[in-house]
C-alpha cells in the first residue's frame, strides 16, 4: 500500500458468532474476543502507517467484518501507486451477505468520488476474497461464491484499466485468497493448492513463489503493507520464509477469524486517492 491509500475496516458485531464457516459449530465463535483481535489488527495497520477509515460494527450481519468481499478498488495497471480509477461493488455469493455491501460501497464512493463505479449484476456473483491483483494481472477465482458470470463482469471492467484477467478454478476451500496472496507485484505466497488454481489459468507464470505446506494454509493469507507482512500467528516456518526474502513480519492472533474462514486480507478494503 502507498501513502495514498485509505483502509476501510469494520469490527465484528454480536452476530459474528453466527458467521458462515466450514470450521466451527454453532456458537463456538466469540464476538468479544474477535473484537479484541480486530482492535490489535487495526493497531498493527496504524503502526505500519496505514490510514484507517472505520465503519461501525453491524450487530445484525454476521460476516460484515470481512469487508474485502464487498468492494474492490483498482488504480490504472500502469500506475499501481496512483488513485483508484475503478470501484467494483460486488454481489456476494452467499445471499445472507448482500446486506453488507451498501455501507462499504458508500464509504468507498466518498473516498474516491471520481472513480468509475461498476456494480455486479445478477446472475453474477463475486466475493472480493476470490480476487488477487499483482502487477498487471487480476486472478479471479471461480468458487462456490464467485460464478463465471460475476468473474466475466469483473474481467471486462479491469481490462479497460490495462489489466490481464485470469479465471482460476477454486476447489476445496472458500476463496482463491484463502491459499495464495501477493507479497509484492511479482512475489506470491501460497500452498500447492493455491498455486494450482493460478497455474490452471496460466496466471502466475514467471512470478516468484514462496511455497507453504498444505497445513500452513492460514498463513497463506498475508496482507502486505509497505514492505511489512501481517500474518496469523502460529506458523513459524511460514513466517521465516517471508522474512528470508526481505519482508518484516508482524504475526497477529486472529484465530477467531480463521475459524470463520478469514484472514488478514479479508478484514480490509483499500481505496487509493
Amino acid at each position: 500500500m502507498s501513502g495514498g491509500v485509505r483502509v476501510i475496516v469494520r469490527p465484528p458485531g454480536e452476530a459474528f458468532r453466527n458467521a458462515l464457516s466450514d470450521h466451527h459449530g454453532p456458537s463456538l465463535l466469540d464476538p468479544e474476543r474477535a473484537r479484541r483481535q480486530h482492535a490489535a489488527f487495526v493497531s498493527a495497520l496504524e503502526a505500519c502507517g496505514a490510514r484507517i477509515d472505520h465503519l461501525p460494527a453491524d450487530h445484525d450481519l454476521p460476516d460484515a467484518t470481512f469487508v474485502s468481499d464487498t468492494l474492490l478498488a483498482f488504480p490504472l495497471a500502469t500506475a499501481p501507486e496512483g488513485p483508484t480509477q475503478l470501484l467494483v461493488v460486488t454481489r456476494p455469493g452467499a445471499p445472507s451477505r448482500r446486506g453488507e455491501v451498501a455501507a462499504v460501497a458508500a464509504r468507498a464512493r466518498a473516498l474516491a468520488p471520481d472513480a468509475r463505479v461498476v456494480e455486479l449484476r445478477e446472475p453474477g456473483t463475486l466475493d472480493g476474497g476470490d480476487v488477487l491483483c499483482f502487477a498487471d494481472r487480476v486472478a479471479i477465482g471461480l468458487s462456490a461464491r464467485t460464478n463465471r458470470e460475476g468473474a466475466a463482469q469483473l474481467a471486462d471492467a479491469v481490462r479497460q484499466l490495462g489489466y490481464r484477467p485470469f479465471l482460476c478454478p477454486v476447489q476445496g476451500r472458500l476463496h482463491l485468497a484463502t491459499a495464495v496472496t501477493a507479497l509484492a507485484p511479482n512475489r506470491l505466497v501460497g500452498t500447492p493448492a493455491g498455486f494450482e488454481s493460478l497455474d490452471a489459468a496460466g496466471a502466475a507464470t514467471g512470478v516468484e513463489r514462496l511455497l507453504l505446506l498444505p497445513d500452513e494454509q492460514p498463513a497463506a493469507n498475508v496482507l502486505a503493507v509497505r514492505g511489512r507482512c501481517l500474518m496469523v500467528s502460529g506458523f513459524p516456518r511460514a513466517a521465516e520464509l517471508v522474512r528470508a526474502v526481505g519482508h518484516d513480519v508482524i504475526q497477529l492472533e486472529l484465530d477467531e477469524f480463521v475459524r470463520a474462514d478469514g484472514g488478514p486480507t479479508c478484514l480490509v478494503a483499500q481505496v487509493g486517492f
